[in-house]
């Protein structure tokens, strides 16, 4: 029979549901990070210090995802019961050189990752099939907390010679698109982040990633459209809203140019592939 997840400290605390991580706290005795996956209409809000004088709080909700310290304060916005996720992340699972990508993740950090939803989602469906143990638990534990670090953890703060800009740039400026993904976001802005002019931002970002700044927020913007039309909840008009497009009609344009289908289509072929 499968192990409850929760039953163990050593094991299940890990990787809880939300609704026992913001009642039970078990989490909040580790040391390290801990990443938030809310799912559904549930609005987690997080809180908690650095130091004297250095205080956080952010509202999180599906699908952004957030890392906040181990002893940060979690709680449900609403009454109803809180869905999702509480993950605590373990330096210890890259080895030797863990410690310092973990050092280089941002701290109350919120953003959006297709493979974090999809790995919450898959989580989900097997702990409602009660299919899922302690030991198991652990393993998508540790495969977010590698995703995680690697992902979001370059520590190379030194240009190389064909990259003008560092990998910190670029997950900084990864980090502002996603925060800020509603909204008009600039050339100009993200010059700013690598401490660039916009044209030679342009150019330094095209070397890098293969992509102008501006199509690199387009697919982000899709990328972040897609996530959105896997969570049954979004009416498409506001999924559209919420990914930066002006317009519903601009939305299904540019998703069927780079997606080859209309957002509408998307959503029914992944709820078939669900179902």
């Amino acid at each position: 029979m499968a192990q409850e997840i929760g039953s163990t400290p050593n094991h299940a605390l890990r990787c809880q549901p939300m609704n026992i991580a913001c009642t039970d706290g078990g989490l909040n005795s580790m040391q390290g990070l801990r990443l938030v996956i809310p799912t559904g209409s549930t609005v987690a809000q997080t809180a908690g210090g650095d130091g004297p004088g250095m205080s956080h709080s952010i509202l999180i909700s599906a699908p952004f995802v957030a890392v906040i310290p181990a002893g940060a304060q979690l709680a449900r916005v609403a009454d109803n019961d809180p869905d999702g996720w509480v993950i605590a992340l373990k330096p210890g699972v890259l080895g030797q050189v863990s410690q310092v990508a973990f050092d280089a993740v941002p701290k109350w950090f919120r953003f959006w990752d297709p493979f974090l939803r999809e790995a919450a989602d898959t989580l989900a469906a097997l702990h409602h099939a009660d299919l899922i143990d302690a030991a198991c638990a652990d393993a998508f534990a540790d495969v977010m907390s590698v995703h995680i670090a690697l992902r979001y953890g370059h520590c190379a703060g030194a240009a190389e010679a064909d990259m003008p800009l560092t990998r910190q740039m670029l997950t900084r400026i990864e980090a502002f698109v996603h925060e800020h993904i509603a909204e008009t976001i600039l050339v100009e802005q993200l010059a700013v982040l690598a401490h660039m002019s916009a044209s030679s931002f342009a150019r330094g970002f095209k070397t890098a990633t293969g992509n102008p700044p501006h199509l690199y927020v387009t697919l982000e913007r899709v990328k972040f459209a897609r996530t959105m039309l896997c969570e049954e909840s979004f009416p498409l008009a506001d999924v559209g809203a919420r990914a930066g497009f002006q317009t519903q009609q601009h939305f299904t344009e540019v998703f069927h140019r780079y997606t080859g289908v209309t957002p509408r289509a998307f959503r029914l072929t992944h709820r078939n592939a669900g179902s």
